[in-house]
């Protein structure tokens, strides 16, 4: 099999799985090698999809993706066939720019990334191609010029056209096409087959684990024996049914259908923590706390706040090194003796799936408790100097000297191992 085939037919598998509610109708596509296009990229006539395999086999697995999932989609909404509406001819240069800022804008949603030089409005996903078309067209934003293309030539559409009329293909009293909503609908059934795949995956690893350590028993969080360890009780919350956290395992399958599942997931993973940064704490222990907790939260996107009297506001962490690089915010120190839990927790993101964690030393002395109306908000609190702390809102997780040495020794281990 030449490489161009087998490049085509990876990518067109894993379309159909990134798409299933657009599955027949990738499936029946008919796809062409063509070495003169006009572009030397990828073109359509609404039938049949036409690449340029030299193209083809230049471009990364993202760009490949981007390039077929574009075209399929033209195909898919009937773009080449709907230059009428309400009878009369639309101009062909807006409508193109008006199509491709839709699929495009959509395709990024859906984790592709737009090539330079391509047709890139963002706000293309609030309309349907019918409206985007009228707005363009009020602005007269959209005049030809070659410079400007999708990645690839729309030449055939207006043959094609032609040649449909002629043929009496379609009656052309095309109902409203909206192209963002059917998008939108294919995410949310990726995501529930995301959301069932992963709690069967889920399930079978806790198995496992339960077989492998059915000796060891975790108290309920809040407990202080000391045979307790804080991080596993804060992975056992990470695994509670009741909320969809985002802690994943690595698994075998780590193909790229788990990865697509993954992005999809991640949309609705997110994880923020709260540091109590009024006296007590170094920014040596957070370093070394922000390592354990991007571990065990590992595909989950994960933003980090600072709070005494003040919220600092939020800081995303994507990386070790955006850990190495982390820093308390400057003129935090004017507020160094005084934290408030109350707009702590008042700052966290207003979203019930958020998985919210407060590191702090608990010591009360000026502090703001909670108040009553924050009782049901779901909060972890990792607590390191006050056994006693015990506030109106979620559940404690104690952390006792001991670990807060071996907290600080991994850091400098990890320093140690770095240069």
């Amino acid at each position: 099999m030449k490489e161009e085939q087998k490049l085509l037919e990876e990518t067109i598998q894993l379309l159909l799985l990134k798409y299933p509610n657009f599955g027949s109708n990738i499936a029946n596509t008919s796809f062409e090698f063509n070495e003169h296009l006009k572009y030397h990229t990828a073109a359509t006539d609404g039938k049949k999809i036409y690449i340029d395999p030299n193209y083809l086999k230049t471009l990364n697995e993202n760009d490949r993706l981007f390039l077929i999932a574009h075209e399929l989609m033209h195909n898919k909404f009937l773009h080449p066939f709907r230059l009428e509406y309400n009878k009369k001819k639309r101009n062909l240069d807006v409508w193109n720019e008006a199509t491709d800022a839709i699929i495009n804008a959509n395709l990024e949603r859906d984790g592709f990334k737009i090539k330079q030089g391509y047709v890139n409005i963002p706000d293309a996903l609030n309309y349907s191609a019918n409206e985007l078309y009228e707005i363009l067209i009020k602005e007269k934003k959209n005049q030809s010029n070659e410079k400007e293309f999708a990645g690839s030539d729309h030449s055939l559409w207006e043959d094609a056209f032609v040649k449909a009329k002629e043929q009496l293909d379609y009656n052309f009293e095309f109902e409203e096409i909206k192209e963002n909503q059917e998008f939108s609908e294919n995410r949310q059934e990726r995501l529930q087959k995301a959301k069932q795949n992963y709690k069967q995956m889920k399930e079978r690893v806790l198995k496992k684990k339960e077989e492998k350590s059915s000796s060891m028993v975790l108290g309920n969080v809040g407990e202080s024996e000391k045979t307790i360890n804080w991080e596993l009780l804060l992975r056992k919350e990470s695994e509670k049914e009741e909320t969809f956290w985002s802690h994943r395992r690595s698994i075998a399958e780590n193909n790229y259908a788990y990865r697509l599942e993954e992005t999809d997931l991640e949309e609705e993973c997110e994880t923020e923590v709260q540091i109590d940064i009024s006296g007590s704490v170094s920014l040596e222990l957070v370093k070394a706390f922000l390592r354990i907790v991007k571990n065990i939260f590992s595909y989950s996107k994960l933003k980090v706040g600072c709070f005494n009297e003040k919220f600092w506001g939020w800081k995303e962490i994507k990386s070790t090194k955006d850990i190495d690089n982390f820093e308390i915010p400057e003129n935090s120190s004017h507020f160094a003796w005084t934290q408030d839990w109350d707009l702590a927790v008042r700052s966290f993101t207003a979203k019930k799936e958020i998985n919210k964690i407060v590191f702090t030393d608990g010591i009360i002395g000026f502090g703001n408790m909670p108040k009553e109306d924050l009782k049901n908000e779901n909060i972890i609190w990792i607590v390191y100097g006050n056994k006693n702390f015990s506030p109106c809102c979620g559940k404690v997780i104690q952390i006792s000297e001991k670990d807060l040495k071996r907290l600080n020794t991994t850091h400098e281990d990890s320093l140690g191992k770095s240069r």
